[in-house]
């Protein structure tokens, strides 16, 4: 074989890899951005889960937060003392201007605060006597609203549900930001973020 002839043959080779494989980058370009219009396409279809009717509504308008409240069925010394036990456990930090605790998590954007349902939001510090407060009829666990845009993630929900059940424990009912009492399946849509907010 001469080498013009095995240099026109490789050439010739040559074009006809690049072509195929030209042909076949398109290809599997134009159906991977079909495929995302399509993707795309029907995000914008669906709709985001209407709330159900176990739904709890966890916005409270006149704090600009979210919110559910464990109110206590019997208040008394001991209950205080429980609940200053209970928050230690939690690890939640006593807030000394507010006279509130929050509780910081991991990942949240913001801290997730506990306040007295009464008495101007004001709860004992830890370090405190808590027989001597007044015996605590409920406490708050919120979510303030930092951007009015802005909505809870699944993660600030569940966390909100964790700690509601915690202190509910103490004896008392949760009930959401319309004072209706949250069930299991609230729990569950509260969780899985179809709470109205």
């Amino acid at each position: 074989m001469d080498t013009h002839t095995l240099v026109l043959i490789v050439a010739i080779c040559a074009l006809w890899l690049s072509l195929t494989f030209g042909c076949i980058a398109t290809y599997l370009l134009l159906t991977r951005r079909t495929w995302q219009l399509a993707q795309d396409g029907d995000h914008s279809l669906q709709q985001p889960p209407a709330p159900t009717l176990e739904a709890p509504t966890l916005l409270n308008k006149e704090h600009a937060s979210w919110e559910v409240q464990v109110l206590f069925e019997s208040p008394s010394p001991a209950l205080n003392k429980r609940l200053s036990l209970m928050l230690a456990s939690l690890k939640a930090v006593y807030e000394p201007s507010t006279k509130t605790f929050k509780v910081a998590d991991d990942s949240s954007r913001t801290p997730i605060q506990i306040e007295n349902v009464s008495a101007a939001g004001q709860l004992p510090s830890l370090t405190e006597n808590s027989a001597v407060f007044p015996p605590i009829k409920g406490v708050s666990i919120k979510i303030t609203k930092s951007n009015p845009m802005l909505a809870p993630s699944k993660l600030q929900l569940a966390k909100l549900a964790s700690l509601s059940k915690k202190l509910a424990r103490l004896g008392g009912t949760v009930v959401d930001a319309e004072q209706q009492p949250i069930t299991k399946a609230g729990f569950k849509a509260m969780i899985a973020g179809n709470a109205k907010v």
